[in-house]
């Protein structure tokens, strides 16, 4: 009896033993449970931030390729000419049809002229044939062989309107007398047809030929005009072009990157008395813009109307939406630009390095910039937490 009660004892001691076991492993698996969920949420937490900043590193790399096409521009040795035409972008192949050409080469294709006026001319013998130089009989026709040639002519010619007339043969009430409506001008009385005064304008302003050129080439094709008449009809027909002024200047003044310089400029001003007189030209470069400002001044109250800077408080104007803007300038260490990058919120000044690297250029302020390190770095503090960067100019 006395044994079955040690093994009875040893038994429920076992017993017991496993039972304290299992529950502390299921307290450890609880623990583990816990850990696991509490993983689970900080690795999807840690997933977001992730998505976040991949998000963030793609604006960033964005801004930064605009920034560097801006600053370094393209290189040159990954330019590289535009095919010709003809079939587009297929590479040509070499003399055995196996070596292709390298692609962009000139030479690759052929442009296509099919979309020029077509004008045929036909090229035959005097008699319309050709005969046997021995016995006079006539040749049989073959067909044509054509040959195409790119032709450039130039013609100055007289356009005259013959507006008809007529009396009436009635005694109605009407007009004694009508004309037939005339073509339309730009400049009410001016000798010249809209056609030529839009070409004029082209070959000035966009082709930038000047206007002795002009002369010399009318005079050329038979038309012997003065230059006094062509600056005439540009100062008449200008002043259609005002509201297209007005729409260059707003849309430059709204651009984010603006390039601006400023050079003298001798005018000759009547009304300030006795002859030339020394004004400034100022130029301001957008992204698709281009506006020239003459002005007496080099003050920054130039810059200011033209980059929408409130002259009173220094800071930039709003945004088409109303909101804050921000703006780029590119120029050299004037104190006009340092000063309005200084004072206005949201205006960064991007300088040009050669203004500062060089000794010999070294001008418009370029020493007297805020922390501006020695020669060779490539950034200086203005101040007010705001950078700038030393480009090439």
């Amino acid at each position: 009896m006395l044994a079955e009660a040690d093994a009875d004892a040893s038994l429920r001691d076992a017993l017991a033993r496993a039972l304290e076991a299992n529950q502390r492993w299921e307290q450890f698996a609880a623990g583990l449970r816990a850990e696991n969920e509490r993983l689970r949420v900080e690795n999807a937490r840690l997933g977001e931030e992730l998505a976040r900043r991949d998000a963030e590193l793609e604006q960033v790399k964005a801004a930064l390729a605009v920034l560097q096409r801006m600053v370094f521009g393209r290189s040159s040795e990954q330019s590289r000419p535009q095919p010709g035409g003809g079939a587009g972008d297929q590479a040509g192949t070499g003399k055995d049809g196996n070596s292709p050409r390298r692609r962009g080469r000139a030479g690759n294709t052929r442009r296509d002229y099919s979309h020029l006026p077509r004008v045929e001319v036909i090229w035959d013998f005097e008699d319309g044939g050709y005969c046997c130089e021995q016995c006079g009989k006539a040749f049989e026709s073959l067909g044509d062989h054509i040959i195409e040639q790119v032709d450039w002519q130039v013609t100055v010619r007289l356009v005259v309107h013959r507006r008809r007339r007529y009396r009436r043969t009635c005694r109605c009430p009407v007009p004694a007398t009508v004309m037939a409506p005339g073509p339309p001008k730009a400049i009410g009385k001016g000798l010249f047809t809209n056609a030529f005064i839009a070409l004029l304008f082209t070959e000035r302003y966009v082709a930038g030929r000047s206007l002795h050129s002009l002369t010399a080439g009318l005079a050329r094709h038979g038309a012997d005009i003065s230059d006094a008449t062509l600056t005439g009809v540009l100062a008449q027909a200008g002043t259609l072009l005002a509201p297209l002024e007005e729409s260059i200047i707003a849309r430059s003044r709204s651009s984010w990157h603006l390039h601006a310089d400023e050079t003298s400029w001798h005018v000759f001003t009547p009304r300030e008395g006795d002859g030339p007189a020394r004004w400034w030209l100022w130029v301001f470069i957008g992204p698709d813009t281009c506006c020239f400002v003459m002005d007496p001044t080099r003050a920054g109250a130039v810059l200011a109307r033209h980059a929408g800077i409130d002259e009173q408080t220094g800071q930039l104007a709003s945004g088409p939406d109303g909101g804050p803007r921000q703006l780029v300038i590119s120029s050299d260490f004037y104190s006009v630009y340092t000063s309005a990058g200084n004072k206005a919120d949201g205006l960064v000044n991007l300088y040009c390095w050669a203004q500062y690297a060089e000794p010999g250029i070294m001008r418009n302020g370029a020493a007297g910039v805020a922390r501006v390190p020695g020669r060779g770095g490539a950034r200086a503090d203005t101040g007010r937490g705001k950078f700038c960067i030393i480009a090439a100019g």
